[in-house]
């Protein structure tokens, strides 16, 4: 009998500590795995855990699209970005958020998403969705603005992609998708049913062609470069993912000074002190490499800094470990070749680089939000001129030509070492601005984003 009775006290216990521990039925917490800031295949990371509160009222899912399904880092930070503030600050379950692209790919491996889906496959699912559709629709960033179908398959990284991606079309804009076309074709009842779609932050400065409709038809609109203004989306990626970005750097160092099993580095003349330096392909090709080499070991030499060469973006037309490796061969100075394709270790590498040398405008913006000494070889008439004269510090240095990168060193002087003539503290001012105007502008869109 004593045995009964304790038996059926601790199943009295059990059962009421359940109900305490109930979750009530406005608000639920759960604990979700954030990304992996470096490819799952090398199993390096141990990743923080991101508490997300979620409202159980049911809202519409948001489509997230943009050129985040081929490597390009800016490209990738876009949708992490909106998709970190959509569930911190906006309330959105993870679940309620979909990728979208031109093709449907696992980006993993460059630090991208696991499921990028096709617009014709989100198409499919908004029009069939009677609890959570008709989806909302967000253009993420960059350059969609004019880049139409062919245009990004051109960008495809290989020939099966391509092809995928011609099967997949759709629309004749790539990466901005009118919002009508995500609607039911029928509905019961004749009831008119509405989405919403919101332009963030695009670049670029006139739409064309076949992109114009999903432009009109938004519901709201900010640009980088033109009236209304917003700051790029890429400004808040420390804000939001600093203790990610940290831990890949102790993996980029290692990366970079492996030691062998004798514990001598790897590259023996290498200094830890480094510099990185980014150039397109098609602007290393176009130069005379011998002498851009002599220019860089002089940078080195007055710096006492190693060269690490690294690319923002291997989609084509982008950057090339093969034309690095061209250069460094000319160079007498030590130099590595950082041959990684991942978003997070990037990021990692100039957030503790010593100055940034590059031709990516969000390899820029990066070393501004790491209040870094920056060069941009640029033209004065390019898109990084017009985000230097918006956004950067008065005091930022701005465009240096490609054909006199020989003033690499005289400009790149004035804001290097210990006692530089030119300091990081307006960058550190203006940094702080961008994050409120950029969070100003998401929570007013953010807003509008419907609710069945």
């Amino acid at each position: 009998i004593f045995f009964v009775l304790m038996v059926s006290v601790i199943i009295h216990i059990f059962r009421m500590n359940r109900l305490l521990n109930k979750p009530n039925k406005i608000e639920m917490e759960f604990t979700m795995r954030n990304f992996n800031p470096v490819p799952t295949k090398e199993n390096l990371t141990k990743v923080p855990k991101e508490t997300v509160m979620i409202n159980t009222i049911v809202r519409r899912k948001v489509v997230l699209l943009g050129p985040h399904d081929r490597y390009n880092f800016g490209d990738i930070l876009f949708s992490k970005v909106t998709a970190k503030l959509l569930k911190t600050r906006a309330n959105y379950s993870p679940r309620d958020i979909l990728q979208g692209g031109i093709v449907s790919v696992n980006m993993t491996e460059y630090g991208g998403w696991p499921n990028v889906l096709s617009m014709k496959k989100v198409q499919e699912m908004s029009r069939n969705d009677t609890r959570q559709g008709p989806y909302d629709i967000v253009y993420t960033g960059g350059e969609a603005l004019q880049c139409n179908h062919n245009c990004a398959v051109h960008m495809m990284p290989n020939e099966q992609m391509k092809q995928l991606a011609l099967k997949e079309k759709i629309n004749d804009c790539a990466y901005l998708f009118p919002k009508e076309e995500l609607l039911p074709i029928s509905v019961e009842g004749g009831k008119k049913m509405q989405n919403v779609a919101i332009i963030n932050s695009l670049g670029g400065l006139k739409v064309k062609g076949s992109c114009k409709k999903a432009v009109d038809t938004a519901d709201f609109a900010v640009y980088r470069d033109h009236d209304p203004l917003c700051p790029d989306s890429a400004v808040m990626t420390k804000e939001l993912f600093q203790e990610d970005i940290r831990e890949a750097a102790r993996y980029v160092l290692k990366d970079l000074f492996k030691m062998n099993v004798k514990g001598k580095y790897l590259h023996r003349r290498a200094n830890k002190n480094y510099i990185a330096v980014q150039c397109k392909k098609s602007i290393l090709r176009s130069t005379d490499q011998k002498s851009f080499a002599n220019m860089l070991d002089d940078v080195s030499r007055k710096t006492n800094a190693t060269i690490v060469f690294f690319a923002a973006g291997t989609a084509p037309d982008h950057d090339s470990f093969s034309a690095y490796d061209e250069v460094a061969r000319h160079m007498k100075e030590p130099s590595i070749v950082y041959k990684v394709e991942n978003t997070w270790k990037v990021v990692a590498l100039i957030s503790i680089a010593d100055a940034i040398l590059s031709t990516s405008l969000h390899v820029r913006i990066m070393a501004l939000i790491y209040f870094k000494p920056r060069i941009t070889w640029c033209d004065q008439r390019s898109k990084h001129s017009r985000f230097i004269s918006l956004w950067d510090s008065k005091d930022a240095s701005g465009c240096i030509n490609i054909k006199r990168y020989e003033d690499t060193w005289p400009v790149l002087s004035k804001y290097y070492g210990s006692n530089p003539s030119k300091t990081q503290k307006l960058t550190e001012i203006i940094y702080k601005e961008l994050v409120q105007q950029y969070l100003k502008k998401f929570d007013l869109w953010s807003s509008l984003l419907s609710k069945r």
